[in-house]
């Protein structure tokens, strides 16, 4: 599937990058991290605990080979720590090592949707001099504040700590909450968390749980001897929501999938939408169907040309398609 108007698709290396590099910067910001947290925060596909303990322990050995020693804490609670031994001795690089770390990790520098983007280029140029870190310090105060908010946040998420935040709703009014964070999402630029709201006894209020912008908690604390565990049906994915669906509905849109694309494009969905096939397989121009919410048809348009699917309804998100596909042929 190919790259239009800044949708791109993202490969298994590319997942396994941000997971590891993920990884690391939580177990470097956690005393400790609950067995079920990480599966849940970065294994959340794996449905099997076998598959979860597979994936676990090889990326582990990858973070070894960068000199990650993540452990088992002895006792009775499944708890994992970074091995202080790990820090102990400084190792230095050389500069084609240097280099190619600087290669490898980029890309998740500059991705927006990445929430450890700007502690990944901190620790970066701690390794590499050469690299670009005055670039981050450079930004406005305001531009590097909500950073702050989002690691006390994944703290309190790795750790299981339940979190005072102050947040600014859309329409400019501000508020206090007392939540548990449960997981985090990127999209479009913005940082996203999903948490439900705590009562004064610390317990989690039933339905309360909702999204929250990064950008727009202005203080984020602790809140000490209240803690909280992510229920093992949390799914983070549950929550994200596809590229053209920030803000209300607009319209409900129907796009022609491929049939021999089917199976990977509802990887893609995230389980969202809903798809009829058809029930003469036998025809030659049998397709199947996917009918999805629809907030923004010119991001719906762009997104559908990135993904190879045709729109056959409604006919101003079958417009903005072909409106956007004359501009790709016009361009090369």
């Amino acid at each position: 599937m190919n790259a239009v108007d800044g949708y791109a698709e993202i490969s298994k290396d590319d997942e396994q990058a941000r997971r590891i590099a993920s990884l690391a910067l939580a177990f470097m910001s956690s005393d400790t991290i609950r067995d079920a947290t990480i599966w849940h925060a970065f294994y959340s596909d794996l449905t099997k605990a076998d598959s979860y303990r597979t994936a676990f322990r090889r990326d582990r050995a990858a973070l070894a080979e960068c000199g990650i020693t993540v452990r088992r804490v002895d006792g009775p609670e499944a708890l994992w720590q970074v091995d202080s031994a790990s820090f102990v001795e400084s190792t230095e690089l050389s500069e084609e090592d240097a280099m190619a770390l600087d290669v490898a990790c980029l890309p998740l520098v500059d991705d927006q949707d990445f929430p450890y983007g700007a502690e990944l280029r901190i620790a970066l140029s701690k390794i590499d001099d050469a690299f670009d870190y005055p670039a981050s310090v450079a930004l406005p105060a305001e531009e590097r504040v909500p950073s702050r908010q989002l690691a006390t946040l994944q703290e309190c998420s790795f750790s299981g700590i339940a979190a005072s935040i102050d947040y600014t709703r859309a329409d400019g009014t501000t508020i206090k909450r007392r939540i548990a964070p449960y997981g985090f999402f990127g999209m479009r630029g913005h940082l996203y968390m999903v948490a439900p709201a705590i009562d004064d006894a610390g317990s989690v209020i039933a339905g309360s749980s909702r999204t929250y912008r990064i950008d727009r908690v202005h203080r984020a604390s602790k809140i000490a001897g209240t803690s909280f565990e992510i229920p093992e049906d949390f799914d983070i994915r549950d929550w994200q929501k596809l590229p053209f669906q920030l803000g209300p509905t607009s319209c409900e849109g129907v796009f022609a999938v491929p049939e021999d694309a089917v199976r990977e494009f509802m990887q893609v969905t995230r389980g969202k939408g809903t798809f009829e096939t058809p029930t003469a397989t036998h025809e030659p121009h049998a397709t199947t169907t996917w009918r999805v919410e629809v907030s923004n048809i010119e991001d719906a348009a762009s997104w559908a040309i990135a993904e190879d699917i045709t729109p056959l309804s409604p006919a101003e998100l079958v417009a903005a398609w072909y409106a956007k596909l004359e501009g790709v042929v016009a361009h090369g």
